[in-house]
């Protein structure tokens, strides 16, 4: 059975419970995990903190509908006494539950006091890479392979020949990255976004909003040191690199792109979506949702 893990467990709850009625047959076919960073924890990483409080009505729906919750803990800098991170980590220990991550402390902690959880590596974990993968890239991904249950790789390397040699069960592809074909920002960017849920409790409202929402969006060149430019726009980029690898292009996949990943051996798939507006948002669930039956039904 593929497995499929969607953003926006909690900050986008409604707006999955309704994708859920909406293609009732998903979960035929898929075991779902939802994701979310929660109670503005310091350990949270991928975007800047949120007041989302885990509201227990919303984790026993999921519960009860089979659906696994998984905990955005990718910040690459840890505190492993976060009296906030512990409560959390008590509260959703229960077998099918993942914890994403970075930190490799964190890690062998959460396997030692709470062996329950499962294991995802996060893609804000890979900074620079090359592309095509290099023989530095592969030997990182084989050693991930024996430290955790999943990995979310690069997209750039989904397609890569050697891709196929690694071990396709631990891979978690993601359907929609939003980012550049390899972004020269992309640990760095992400580094800064989880920056701000170690110094802020609550981001938004401590610092300015401006100045959060650059940090978080595409971002603005002039506060890179990797590549200071006076314009960079990730659209134009985008279709550049649509035209240059056009099936082999592995930031947004098609259904017949998901079909070969199956077919390879990849059953774990990653829905981004967190930022998005609720009309966006439901439309990447219907497009991925209605793109992996389609991958299946081809099989």
């Amino acid at each position: 059975m593929i497995r499929l893990n969607i953003a926006g467990g909690f900050s986008k709850f409604n707006e999955l419970r309704y994708f859920f009625k909406l293609i009732p047959e998903i979960h035929d076919i898929c075991k779902i995990t939802v994701y979310d960073g929660i109670c503005s924890c310091a350990w949270n990483g991928g975007r800047i903190n949120r007041d989302l409080p885990a509201d227990e009505s919303i984790c026993q729906y999921y519960y009860d509908n089979d659906i696994s919750i998984a905990l955005t803990f990718t910040n690459p800098v840890i505190d492993i006494s976060d009296p906030v991170g512990n409560e959390i980590l008590k509260r959703f220990h229960r077998p099918g539950n993942v914890i994403i991550s970075v930190n490799e402390y964190l890690l062998k902690y959460i396997k030692d006091e709470y062996p329950e959880y499962k294991h995802t590596r996060s893609i804000t974990s890979f900074g620079k890479i090359d592309v095509p993968m290099s023989d530095g890239d592969f030997d990182r991904y084989n050693r991930l392979e024996t430290m955790y249950d999943y990995i979310v790789p690069r997209c750039e390397h989904v397609f890569d020949d050697r891709f196929r040699k690694l071990d396709q069960s631990k891979y978690e592809v993601m359907l929609n990255d939003t980012c550049v074909y390899n972004c020269p920002y992309y640990g760095e960017h992400f580094k800064k976004i989880a920056e701000q849920n170690r110094t802020y409790q609550r981001p938004w409202q401590q610092a300015s909003v401006s100045e959060m929402s650059n940090i978080e969006e595409c971002w603005l060149s002039k506060q890179s040191d990797i590549k200071p430019t006076s314009f960079f726009n990730p659209d134009l980029e985008d279709i550049k690199t649509r035209r240059k690898y056009g099936d082999n292009y592995g930031m947004d996949l098609r259904p017949n792109q998901i079909s070969e990943l199956i077919e390879q051996g990849v059953s774990n798939f990653k829905l981004t979506g967190r930022e998005m507006s609720r009309d966006q948002y439901i439309s990447e669930l219907r497009t991925y949702g209605y793109g992996i039956i389609s991958a299946i039904s081809d099989k």
